[in-house]
């Protein structure tokens, strides 16, 4: 598909500049930064903003990326090509085995400084009407690829989070936040790994760009939400393809399969969330039965801020 064009210097987003306003972690940036492409109108009046892109900064030149990369690659080529002529003549499928590890190794570490020290940069926006994310490679002045979400076209958002634990040390979250329209098509996806371990990353993360962008729609969405409660008494919410549920004033619907079971505030015995898995329990139900139980995954439903907002304002249940 082809991307929308690019807005014009005077199309922006807003009277607020991207440099009035903090970064997506809701703090002024540490270094002055430079934004290639202007906010698109779409997302409406901005809120935050951050670049990759130092001021001043300029691509490296091809003869410098050229010859780290020969320098990077050519000393350990040199090296096994010395070591596999000290070699015995006798060894001559070792010494050949020795010159093709050489130019593997040397040619794989070229390209890889070739690809590591090639010019890139991202910029980011978060509107009061969507966000929006420009991607440019090779110079500053190339054309960036442009992403865009309109929070008015997106019904569902979806996080999941997981904290990786080896050899019972923390190593790393991975992230993965995408948005879907009402027919559940993929609009908008921001994924990739952080290290903020119990807390939020560190400052300038793409992360906190996903984050914001969620906290964006979900705060948009509410409007939504209030005018479902006040003309169908309750709000829906996805879990998976098979299942939803709704959440109303003192009571919770499941439709999990079969008829739907409504389990008033009295009658629920305990609700928790462990380790990403949200869990209700009835009153009558029996340790030996699953009825009266039900229990799905936190980074499966859709709009689960929205749903722990929910649970708090109709029935009383709140988490951190």
């Amino acid at each position: 598909m082809e991307p929308p064009p690019l807005p014009s210097p005077t199309q922006v987003a807003s009277a607020r500049t991207p440099d009035q306003v903090p970064d997506h972690s809701g703090q002024p940036r540490r270094v002055p930064v430079e934004f290639f492409a202007p906010p698109p109108p779409e997302i409406g009046t901005l809120v935050s903003a951050d670049s990759t892109l130092a001021k001043g900064r300029t691509p490296m030149s091809p003869a410098t990326r050229w010859l780290i990369a020969a320098i990077v690659g050519g000393v350990p080529l040199l090296l096994m090509l010395w070591l596999a002529s000290t070699m015995t003549r006798s060894a001559k499928a070792d010494r050949t085995f020795v010159r093709v590890v050489g130019v593997v190794v040397g040619l794989g570490l070229f390209l890889l400084v070739m690809l590591l020290t090639r010019f890139k940069a991202v910029c980011t926006y978060v509107g009061e009407k969507g966000a929006a994310r420009f991607s440019v490679k090779g110079s500053p002045s190339a054309r960036p690829r442009y992403e865009l979400l309109v929070f008015s076209q997106a019904s569902e958002v979806h996080t999941k989070q997981t904290r990786v634990i080896r050899n019972g040390s923390y190593s790393g979250t991975f992230y993965d936040y995408w948005w879907a329209g009402p027919q559940g098509r993929m609009l908008f996806r921001l994924n990739g790994r952080h290290t903020g371990n119990q807390g939020p990353p560190r400052q300038g993360d793409p992360w906190h760009f996903a984050h914001a962008a969620e906290v964006g729609f979900t705060s948009q969405y509410l409007d939504t939400v209030q005018q479902q409660l006040q003309t169908e008494g309750s709000i829906p919410f996805r879990v998976d393809h098979a299942r939803w549920l709704r959440v109303g004033p003192g009571f919770l619907e499941f439709h999990f399969g079969g008829e739907p079971a409504r389990v008033n505030r009295d009658d629920i015995a305990s609700v928790s969330l462990d380790n990403g898995q949200f869990s209700f329990k009835h009153k009558d139900a029996k340790w030996y039965s699953s009825q009266g139980k039900y229990s799905f995954a936190y980074g499966q439903m859709a709009n689960a801020k929205v749903f722990l907002l929910a649970l708090d304002k109709l029935l009383g249940y709140r988490w951190g």
